[in-house]
């Protein structure tokens, strides 16, 4: 039996438009199990507990994993192991195939060696490798050199406009995933001629300059669908402002790694009220990071609905912490939870949790 042209394509519509509904039914049939293995097509994003340093795990819909940051190094290789937990036994990786290190403190790189002992790491991202850092002249020498010895002298700088070479973007019938550079080494895309000016530049406060690693921190754009999210690194308060003044390079976003794990010599107000974001999520630690005032301007935002924390910051009161609900962790002995976004297969839709059998609450993309 031969087919016209015009059938071929009904068919094809038909057959991709039964591909999406079916994995949309799928991520809606199990959202009381969405904390198993990648089976539906999802986008994962997990932000796992390292006490104040930073991992953020990304997993495409395809499968495809990219590790922000890998936390601290320790003689009990805690932040190793959480990552490795979360990574083989949540996800269901057998390896990592990007680690982009934002920055050079070893609260977000000094885990890489030993997980890389654990499983495979394919490719290495930075903003470039300084001879010397001078905010950690002890540290830093031997970290470095193992950062070189795992990557093999093969990782990549990244730089403003660069898209992360994801190898199966985009999975048939689902949006497009980007995982886009939008600042390193101190720099920001350049600001297009058409574009309008950002008006929360005039109510900008610039502070001292940093000169520490953190303002080069590389910070990643990752859109999918309708769905945005920003993990910015440690980029600190006058760097944050470049990234939207004159013009707001980054646009609106869905859910805001909060900058710094949440101290208050970065976030700056013009920077998170450009980004908008409608959900927050602070990489804090038990009595590091998730400042009072952090919160507050959190608290503040006009189409926020929802701000996560890794831990209760101990050293302020409860109206300075979000609700129990919404803290992964409660206090120094913890278990390590993590909190987890699960995006639907059409971008439209996201669900955050935290841990294995803690709540979940929906949201719309913006």
């Amino acid at each position: 039996m031969s087919l016209d042209r015009r059938t071929m394509k009904k068919l094809c519509l038909l057959l991709t438009t039964g591909l999406v509904l079916a994995a949309v039914h799928s991520w809606s049939a199990t959202k009381a199990g969405w904390w198993s293995a990648v089976s539906d097509k999802s986008l994962y994003i997990y932000f796992i507990d390292v006490e104040g340093g930073a991992a953020t795990l990304i997993v495409t819909p395809a499968g495809e994993s990219v590790l922000i940051d890998c936390g601290w190094k320790r003689p009990d290789d805690r932040d190793a192991k959480r990552i490795h937990h979360v990574a083989t036994e949540v996800a269901k990786l057998s390896q990592i195939d990007h680690s982009v290190t934002t920055h050079w403190h070893r609260d977000h790189f000094g885990g890489i060696a030993r997980l890389s002992e654990m499983m495979p790491i394919k490719r290495y991202y930075h903003h470039g490798i300084p001879e010397r850092l001078a905010e950690d002249p002890h540290h830093f020498p031997n970290l470095i050199a193992a950062y070189k010895k795992v990557s093999k002298g093969l990782s990549t700088p990244l730089r403003p406009g660069d898209n992360l070479p994801l190898a199966a973007n985009q999975v048939r019938g689902l949006p497009p995933i980007r995982i886009r550079c939008v600042a390193s080494d101190g720099n920001v895309p350049a600001d297009k001629g058409t574009s309008m000016d950002n008006p929360l530049c005039k109510e900008d406060r610039p502070k001292p300059e940093d000169r520490s690693d953190n303002g080069r921190s590389v910070a990643l754009l990752l859109s999918y669908g309708s769905f945005r999210f920003f993990d910015g690194g440690d980029l600190s308060w006058n760097f944050e402002k470049n990234l939207v003044c004159p013009t707001n390079k980054v646009g609106p976003v869905d859910v805001y790694q909060v900058n710094q794990h949440g101290v208050a010599s970065s976030n700056n107000p013009t920077l998170v009220r450009s980004l908008d974001p409608r959900v927050a999520i602070i990489n804090n630690g038990p009595k590091k990071g998730g400042d009072a005032s952090v919160y507050a301007l959190l608290r503040g935002l006009p189409r926020i609905e929802a701000v996560y924390a890794l831990h209760r910051n101990l050293l302020t009161t409860a109206k300075d912490n979000p609700p129990s609900d919404f803290i992964a962790n409660m206090d120094e002995s913890c278990r390590g939870e993590f909190i987890k976004v699960s995006v639907d297969p059409t971008g439209k839709h996201y669900i955050v949790g935290i841990g294995a059998k803690g709540p979940v609450r929906d949201y719309t993309t913006r």
